[in-house]
């Protein structure tokens, strides 16, 4: 009996020992296997808020925000005391009750989770702390294993030994997902509600604690919640009774938040300042390179990452924008009453192909100050963010035709004093300086007119507002092809012209190689409004990092381009282009506009560049020039009327300023038709300006003081009719030239019609 009392208890101890034995090694094995897990967590920067993707934020000329830029995480990172106490209070009563008393790891909230999972068979009760969270949300993965777990169970000890609770809760409300690719409170904010974190109210802080939970579910914009609120505002109001029962508010706040009509509060339009980003795409977008293209040079560092490292650190760039131009040109651009009439050309075979292709006009502007500071850009119409920007891309590349005459024949000629602006010049393709240029470039080009009429000795002056061709191309030859090069280049700044350019065609008539950029083209022309002085256009002032230090500072750089007193004439002689010339329709009034149309072969682009004493402008319209069914045929004529109401927008409520005459400049009173000082028998005359030194000297010798003759000899010779009185018939003859034609029809067979118009409109009377 007693061998087997001795025997069942051994089987007892072994038994015992084999259980200690067991769970000793569970024990060991679980320690391992814990020690291995905490081995392999990644190590954790107690600097979170510095290394969490912020947005970029943009400011206008005036300093106010306008729109965000992310690339994923659209945040803005806040203060513990930008955050109000009820933000604060509203996240602690629904996620972390014990916040202030835990260690990181809640235990008893722990266990609760453990019995709830094992009750139900699933692992859905998580029970992490705000800490926890906080972790899994900037280290981890959001896959729930029980690794994962333990890891972050590790490293929220960690960070409550390092991180004070105000630190850690800061930096849980900066990194919180709370809607699409919404970050942070500040941003759920201005998403749901339309303001900064610290202007909520409490209901407002209670709904977006509410959220944080599943922001799919419980966004108030889906068509579900719309038609039933009731799915978050049930989850608000367990918010505010939370906060309620941990005494954060008392009875009368929580009764007011109750009452409180979240559904009416909510941003409906849900504007927050990324969607902004859409509205300013052109301008932004344009900034952003030449910001990268800046940073990666001072910062000795790759471009592309550059742009990257902009958008994800949340620095505030100080943008030279005018938004409300931007706006309206924008809207000015899109509107299709400036394209009615615009000829189209259909390539038929194309069509079949392609039956639902439509012509698609495009256009493009840029308006600046005379300091180079950019106001508007428009790249296109009809064109989503990311499409190519015809007004400031760095491909943005079309010909300018004749808007590039001033830069590269006008300007340098005065200047070099080949010509004055009253040098008589003769419009004719065969007489014999044409037939020396013929000759000289292998017989193989001589420019025609546009209109493919010439008229004959013509001043200068008047050639440039009907833009004559063929005087151009005689004033360049002149010149000499290596000035206008020159000028074009390196005085004017014209980046796209290439060595190829160095052509009559190209120089002459702006058949360029590449083409030329609205935004360069805008920049050349401040040259003629400020005094020769041409500024490098800006699209940017400053850029702060997220504390506030200045990492770039950018200003226009000047530089005298031409002397004032050439700028004067040319501003002048490009406001006659304006006021008796072919761009009459880009005429603002009382405001002096000068400025040059353009229109290249085929007529496929139009062009026109202007300036006033406060702003110059270009607009491009023409075709996108894809392998489309069509391409949209296009005048300067297309092109003046939008130029005109972008710059009236431009100058509203603008008082009205004159330009100043350089000493340098003298004035001499002279006749239209011989260019040299009239007499009182000249029937046109008027007051042109010169370098001193170039003015005229001799008298006209047109009209000279008749000889005493017979009155009958006299009627004989001339039919009975007087000197003036033929002068007079030869204009109405002209003026009867355009088979009653009157109107600027834009139709291609009507385009000569209204040239015409516009030769005969002029002040200053054509010469024969």
């Amino acid at each position: 009996m007693a061998k087997k009392k001795r025997k069942k208890g051994n089987i007892l101890k072994n038994i015992l020992l084999i259980f200690v034995i067991l769970t000793l090694m569970l024990s060991a094995a679980a320690i391992g296997a814990v020690i291995k897990i905490v081995s392999e967590v990644p190590e954790i920067d107690v600097n979170i808020l510095d290394n969490l993707k912020q947005s970029i934020e943009f400011y206008d000329k005036d300093g106010n925000p306008i729109a965000n830029l992310h690339s994923g995480e659209n945040r803005k990172i806040v203060t513990i005391k930008q955050i109000p106490k009820h933000m604060q209070y509203a996240y602690i009563s629904i996620e972390d009750e014990r916040f202030y008393k835990h260690h990181g790891v809640d235990i008893k909230r722990v266990f609760g989770a453990i019995l709830a999972n094992i009750k139900s068979g699933s692992k859905s009760q998580g029970g992490s702390t705000i800490t926890q969270q906080l972790v899994r949300n900037y280290a981890l993965t959001q896959k729930k294993s029980y690794v994962r777990k333990i890891q972050e169970m590790y490293l929220a000890i960690q960070i409550e030994r390092k991180l004070s609770k105000d630190q850690i809760l800061e930096a849980y409300l900066n990194t919180i997902y709370l809607g699409p690719n919404i970050y942070g409170v500040q941003e759920a904010s201005r998403y749901y509600f339309d303001k900064n974190v610290e202007d909520v109210t409490i209901a407002e802080a209670a709904f977006i604690a509410a959220i944080t939970q599943n922001p799919g579910i419980y966004n108030p914009y889906s068509k579900k919640n719309k038609e039933n609120p009731d799915n978050y505002l049930s989850r608000q109001r367990i918010v505010l009774k939370k906060m309620f029962e941990n005494g954060y508010i008392s009875e009368a706040e929580y009764q007011n938040a109750l009452n409180e009509d979240i559904v009416a509060s909510l941003n409906k339009e849900k504007t927050k300042l990324t969607g902004n980003y859409s509205k300013y795409h052109w301008f932004i977008e344009a900034a952003l390179d030449e910001i990268a293209e800046d940073f990666a040079k001072k910062y000795d560092m790759d471009e592309k990452d550059a742009k990257q490292k902009l958008k994800d650190g949340g620095y505030k760039v100080y943008l030279t924008i005018d938004t409300k131009l931007q706006e309206k040109a924008q809207e000015i651009i899109d509107n299709n009453k400036f394209y009615k009439g615009i000829p189209v050309k259909i390539n038929k075979e194309k069509l079949k192909q392609n039956e639902n292709a439509k012509p698609n006009p495009q256009a493009a502007a840029v308006v600046m100050d005379l300091n180079g500071e950019v106001r508007a850009i428009i790249g296109g119409r009809g064109l989503s963010a990311g499409s190519f920007n015809y007004a400031a891309g760095e491909n943005a590349k079309m010909p300018p035709g004749s808007s590039i005459k001033p830069l590269t024949v006008y300007t340098p000629a005065i200047e070099n004093k080949v010509v004055t602006p009253s040098t008589i010049i003769n419009d004719s393709r065969d007489d014999a300086e044409a037939i020396e240029i013929y000759n000289k470039i292998n017989k193989n080009w001589f420019p025609n007119n546009y209109d493919k009429r010439c008229v004959g000795p013509v001043t200068v002056r008047y050639a440039l507002e009907q833009s004559k061709n063929t005087i151009a191309t005689k004033i360049l030859y002149r010149l000499g092809l290596d000035t206008s090069y020159n000028y074009a280049t390196k005085k004017f700044g014209l980046s796209t012209i290439v060595k190829a350019d160095k052509a009559y065609a190209a120089l002459g008539l702006g058949q360029l190689t590449l083409g030329a950029r609205p935004i360069e083209m805008a920049a050349a022309y401040t040259a003629f409004a400020n005094n020769g002085i041409i500024s490098s256009p800006i699209l940017y002032t400053k850029v702060e990092d997220r504390n506030g230090s200045i990492v770039l500072e950018k200003s226009t750089t000047q530089r005298r381009a031409i002397s004032g007193d050439t700028a004067f004439i040319m501003n002048q002689l490009l406001q006659s282009v304006v006021k008796n010339g072919l761009a009459k329709s880009a005429d603002l009034g009382a405001m002096p506009t000068g400025g040059k149309t353009g229109t290249t072969e085929n007529n496929l682009d139009g062009w026109f560049v202007g300036f006033t004493p406060y702003y110059t402008c270009a607009v491009w319209v023409g075709s996108t020039r894809e392998p489309e069914v069509s391409y949209i045929k296009v005048s300067s004529l297309n092109v003046t009327p939008i130029w005109k109401a972008i710059m009236l927008e431009a100058h509203r409520g603008l008082p009205i300023r004159q330009f100043s005459k350089p000493d340098g400049v003298v004035e001499a009173t002279i006749c239209a038709e011989s260019g040299k000082l009239a007499t009182e028998t000249c029937p046109y005359k008027y007051v042109e300006y010169y370098l001193s030194g170039t003015e005229p000297t001799e008298y006209c010798d047109i009209h000279l003081l008749p000889n005493p003759v017979p009155n009958d000899e006299q009627n004989t010779e001339n039919n009975g009719v007087t000197d003036e009185e033929i002068t007079n018939e030869e204009i109405n003859n002209n003026e009867t030239t355009n088979d009653g034609n009157t109107e600027q029809d834009q139709t291609e067979g009507n385009e000569q019609n209204n040239e015409n118009n516009q030769e005969n409109s002029n002040n200053i009377p054509p010469t024969r």
